[in-house]
């Protein structure tokens, strides 16, 4: 099951960037800007797509009152057709590009691995001044391997584990006990013998990416598909582990298989499980999907692999990244620091497009402090808030990401559906994607 925004065409259009830009690299020429003016006032142009527009043009209103010589102009070029663009605009130098983009987590890695020279290094810029200010996970994967920074957070997305409240008060289990995920099955064990329902819901044959709980466990294991060398880690230990997990309570017919774009019968209850893996904006989202549930959903924390490990995993988010071929270099991150660097300015984001903000100073408001009636009074806000805080894992997605992808859902559904082995099953997975890129084993 995938729960991740826009599930539909993830893999389609990682896969259609990643041929982009495995066409595009051997004919780059990026620029990285030198002698370009950097023109004072004029118009910044920026392009994103539907709900982040929203918040940059809010944004824009209140930069634009204290700067009337500057303009900031945001384009919604649409999701996912800004990847094809950005990514063409790099291959052609830097031609066509607009002075700032919005980039997912997912994209900003290939963009940096293949035009080492298309995104400006805004740590020349004193990047640095900012970073205390963010969550250290999601501040991590706007660098480079370089140390460089490429990227401001602006939405962020920390994952939780929202739980059925009335049927683990049912089955007489207390979640706020569990502290793994072999302690977690077990309850699953209790809750399917006492409800009826599954502990979770996976698309086992994977009719859309079904990636999200491997790719979850892997960050609350401080890994990834890759590492920060660009290695496949694939078949790592920890990514042996995650999958033994799902395949353990795969065994025990603790997991529903619904298809990938069934998320609303399991927010809806009519497809019963006990609880759901999600990240920050579902929180926002499921009250307005599943208003029947009011009371009935609870969130806590992510449940850690093991006892005493991380409950804390980043799972997606975007950045601000300025083109290298920008002619209003000054404006533009004037603007970036305003919208992503102030109160007033991560205030405006928030109001105008409803995005869960990495800011940490902005988690503080007392607007992040009320209790939330849907979650039974639980605050969702200050739990998201709390996990920002930890230390998260950087996810390396790489220009080979969709790769990596496909082959772990391959491997995923011959696990669930075929019984196969975890461990030979990921080491095949690997191996492929190692075919496919000419990138290293991590594992040898």
């Amino acid at each position: 099951m995938n729960y991740r925004r826009t599930p539909a065409w993830r893999r389609a259009a990682a896969v259609g960037v990643a041929t982009t830009l495995a066409l595009a690299a051997a004919s780059c020429s990026s620029s990285d800007g030198d002698g370009q003016s950097d023109e004072a006032g004029g118009t910044v142009t920026i392009w994103s797509w539907k709900g982040p527009t929203q918040g940059l043009q809010e944004a824009a209103k209140g930069y634009q009152l204290a700067h009337p010589e500057v303009k900031i102009e945001v384009t919604d070029v649409g999701n996912p057709a800004i990847w094809t663009k950005i990514t063409t605009g790099m291959a052609a130098g830097g031609a066509g590009l607009p002075d700032v983009m919005n980039i997912g987590v997912d994209y900003i890695g290939s963009y940096i691995e293949k035009f080492p020279t298309g995104l400006e290094d805004l740590s020349a810029k004193g990047a640095a001044k900012l970073e205390p200010d963010f969550a250290p996970g999601a501040w991590a994967s706007g660098t480079g391997a370089d140390g460089k920074v490429y990227g401001i957070p602006y939405e962020v997305n920390p994952a939780a584990t929202f739980y059925r409240t009335d049927l683990f008060q049912k089955a007489g289990v207390d979640i706020d006990a569990i502290g793994s995920w072999d302690q977690l099955i077990e309850a699953g064990k209790t809750i399917k013998a006492k409800t009826g329902a599954s502990l979770f819901a996976l698309d086992k044959s994977a009719t859309t990416s079904a990636a999200n709980y491997f790719q979850t466990l892997m960050a609350l294991q401080d890994t990834f598909y890759f590492d920060e060398a660009g290695k496949i880690t694939l078949d790592g230990e920890k990514q042996v582990k995650a999958l033994g997990l799902l395949k353990k309570a795969n065994d025990l017919g603790l997991v529903a298989n619904v298809s990938g774009n069934d998320g609303a019968q399991i927010q809806t209850g009519k497809v019963p499980v006990a609880t759901m893996d999600g990240p920050a904006w579902m929180a926002g989202s499921l009250p307005e999907s599943a208003p029947e549930m009011k009371g009935k959903w609870g969130i806590r924390k992510e449940i850690p692999v093991e006892t005493g490990g991380s409950s804390s995993a980043i799972v997606g988010g975007t950045y601000l990244s300025m083109s290298a071929t920008s002619k209003h270099k000054s404006a533009a991150w004037d603007f970036m620091q305003y919208a992503l660097g102030t109160k007033e300015g991560e205030q405006a984001l928030y109001k105008g497009g409803g995005l869960f903000p990495g800011y940490l100073p902005l988690l503080e408001d007392p607007s992040f402090s009320a209790p939330d009636a849907y979650y039974g009074g639980q605050n969702p806000k200050q739990l998201f808030a709390s996990e920002l805080k930890a230390k998260s894992a950087k996810l390396n997605y790489t220009s080979d990401y969709a790769q990596a992808l496909k082959a772990y859902d391959d491997a995923q559904t011959a696990v669930l559906l075929r019984n196969a082995d975890p461990a030979t099953e990921l080491q095949k997975a690997a191996k492929l994607v190692a075919t496919q890129t000419g990138r290293e084993l991590a594992n040898g």
